[in-house]
């Protein structure tokens, strides 16, 4: 136990009825007194822990995304990239180095990877009716059509969420999708040469 305590006491988690960031203290304060109201009083509302104050920024965005767990662990690799615009690009390691894409356009942020080539299906047609009827498949992710810069025309799963969602939010986005890839992955393997 002690050395679980020092250990987050050394990245940078401070003791608070329970192991939070530094930043994390005054909104733990404010949902601790209404967990000390009873149940009668009402439903814990957390609606405004779901969103920031400011949109983020991708240079932000990058920057706080590198202090995540999972970059620090090496499991996710960040990068700038620029090409029509500037995204950041990670690595999921643990995945295979599957490239995630994240762009900030708007009052948005856009997660994506590309699912499959479309040059590598057997049969369009019949794909493209199973994905469509693959809605529930596949929560908080999408699939479509894009044509990348080189012509390529390639099946795309993405996700949208806003930009001022918190970065716990922005994670949980990206994790998702990951899961979801794996998943559609396996659904659609029969369609894939």
């Amino acid at each position: 136990m002690k050395k679980m305590r020092a250990g987050l006491a050394e990245a940078g988690y401070v003791k608070h009825e329970a192991w939070v960031l530094p930043e994390h203290r005054e909104t733990l304060k404010r949902i601790e007194k209404q967990l000390r109201q009873p149940f009668q009083a009402g439903p814990l509302k957390l609606e405004e822990y779901m969103s920031t104050a400011e949109h983020w920024t991708l240079d932000r965005l990058y920057g706080a995304l590198q202090a995540t767990d999972e970059v620090t662990r090496g499991e996710t690799i960040l990068t700038l990239t620029q090409g029509s615009e500037q995204t950041i690009r990670l690595e999921m390691t643990e995945y295979g180095n599957l490239p995630i894409h994240i762009a900030v356009v708007g009052d948005q942020i856009i997660v994506d990877t590309v699912l499959v080539d479309a040059d590598s299906i057997t049969d369009v047609v019949k794909f493209n009716e199973a994905v469509l009827r693959s809605r529930e498949l596949f929560p908080l992710s999408s699939i479509g059509i894009e044509s990348m810069p080189n012509g390529q025309t390639v099946y795309n799963m993405f996700g949208a969420l806003s930009a001022t969602s918190t970065l716990s939010n922005v994670t949980t986005e990206i994790s998702t999708l990951v899961d979801n890839v794996q998943r559609a992955a396996e659904a659609f393997d029969p369609f894939f040469k």
